[in-house]
């Protein structure tokens, strides 16, 4: 019987990769398709539509002089006419002038900030205004002169642009992302409404909503507004079905392959916000870091000082953003109780690295305070992490861990932290990353600059 039941198992098996290897010949035939009908041999665009062009920093410039948005088709997502119409209808009547540039790199530009470079080169030729620039290496930049706090917008674009992010991992994975024209978009709007400089979170899902913003797949409330289809558009949804029809069978090869764990399945755990306060979290924070100036007074001079010197300025630097407290209801709110953890777990890390301690905190919840050991988290795959003893007691048991969890708005279902998209989450609070200072500090003189 057992006999039988293997071979049915290895013929099941057999027909799967099967089944796989057609999967990945067909998605390859369609990219190869889609190559050879999007080369600029065979594409029935005119090059005039995509600006191909302005090729350099004066082209630029010129062409930004006649119309105040340009976007090339290799940033258009497909369809830069399209883009460029709705960001010029975000700025229309902006008291101040805005000028977007998304472009192919002009060269000459600097090997850092590239994008920021070419704003500073596009303001010495046109004069004052908000610039929101993208290069084809680089991130937008949104850059101002002679104009109300252009890092303000920067900001508020950032926070806008995370709102869709997490609208898209609660919702509908793969159907929103903030392509370059809808970031563009979003930070145009922002900068041509005024002070204070703000998007709401719907009003940015609304943009990347839009026919030409989407990334994947269509949204069918749209049908009706959608506009023409155009050569790019075909191009691009095309080249969305190849890499899909790979991506699908990439995914049953790797399940056919993964090893296999038994056991009864768990339904996701029912996460509850855990209780915090701000004030709190940030008297407490300003305590343990004043605890660590004064140990820092008293310690040998030696790498241990200069790391926890690194823990203690990062730290400052977070409180320092926090002097100006968000209410509960404010939508700085979130955000600032996420830093003042931050700033907490930076002070205590430091105070450790000084008593020859390891600074990294409990994983599922840096406020349980250092982790004493490790533990297997199992997923997809086994993942250790630093783990306190009440967590690594619970994992043990197969139970959820009491973790860091943050409120969320009623729509959205509360998860812990380290599921968001934060530098909070991608450094696990320090548990993953034995620098956490040194990000914490290069991640904050990058905003400002």
């Amino acid at each position: 019987m057992r006999g039988e039941t293997a071979r049915r198992r290895a013929g099941r098996d057999a027909a799967l990769r099967a089944l796989a290897a057609a999967v990945l010949t067909l998605g390859a035939v369609v990219l190869g398709a889609v190559a050879l009908g999007s080369s600029p041999a065979l594409a029935d665009a005119p090059a005039s539509a995509a600006h191909e062009p302005a090729s350099t920093v004066d082209q630029i410039a010129e062409a930004l002089r006649e119309d105040p948005v340009l976007v090339q088709q290799v940033l258009g997502n497909g369809d830069a006419a399209g883009a460029e119409q709705r960001i010029r209808d975000a700025i229309a009547g902006s008291a101040h002038p805005v000028y977007v540039a998304l472009v192919a790199d002009p060269g000459g530009l600097a090997d850092k900030f590239p994008a920021r470079d070419l704003a500073r080169k596009l303001h010495n030729r046109l004069g004052d205004g908000y610039f929101v620039v993208r290069v084809t290496r680089s991130i937008l930049e949104v850059e101002g002169w002679g104009v109300p706090e252009p890092v303000s917008v920067s900001l508020a674009k950032s926070e806008a642009v995370e709102a869709v992010r997490q609208t898209n991992d609660h919702f509908e994975p793969g159907r929103l992302r903030v392509t370059t024209p809808a970031e563009a978009q979003i930070a145009a709007e922002i900068a041509a409404a005024g002070e204070p400089f703000a998007m709401e979170p719907e009003r940015a899902v609304e943009i990347a909503r839009l026919p030409g913003n989407v990334s994947v797949e269509p949204y069918s409330m749209l049908d009706d507004d959608r506009e023409p289809t155009t050569s790019g558009k075909r191009a691009v949804v095309a080249t969305v079905v190849g890499a899909g029809v790979l991506l699908v069978g990439l995914r049953l090869l790797l399940w056919l392959t993964a090893p296999r764990r038994r056991g009864p399945a768990r339904a996701p755990a029912p996460w509850t916000p855990t209780d915090l306060d701000l004030s709190d979290l940030v008297s407490r924070a300003e305590k343990e870091a004043t605890r660590l100036s004064r140990d820092l007074a008293k310690a040998p001079a030696g790498p241990d000082a200069d790391t926890a010197v690194g823990y203690k300025e990062a730290a400052e630097v977070v409180l320092r953003d926090l002097v100006s407290r968000a209410e509960p209801g404010d939508r700085r709110y979130g955000a600032q109780l996420r830093d003042a953890v931050g700033a907490l777990v930076l002070a205590r890390a430091g105070r450790a690295v000084l008593e020859g301690d390891d600074p990294r905190p409990c994983f599922s919840h840096p406020l349980h305070g250092r982790a004493t050991g490790r533990a297997e988290v199992v997923g997809r795959r086994a993942v250790v992490v630093p783990a306190c003893a009440q967590c690594a007691a619970s994992i043990k048991a197969g139970k959820a861990p009491d973790a860091l969890v943050f409120a969320h708005p009623a729509q959205r279902r509360p998860r812990p932290y380290y599921e968001e998209r934060s530098l909070w989450a991608r450094t696990g609070y320090g548990a993953l990353d034995d620098t956490l200072w040194s990000t914490v500090l290069a991640a904050r003189a990058g905003a400002r600059q």
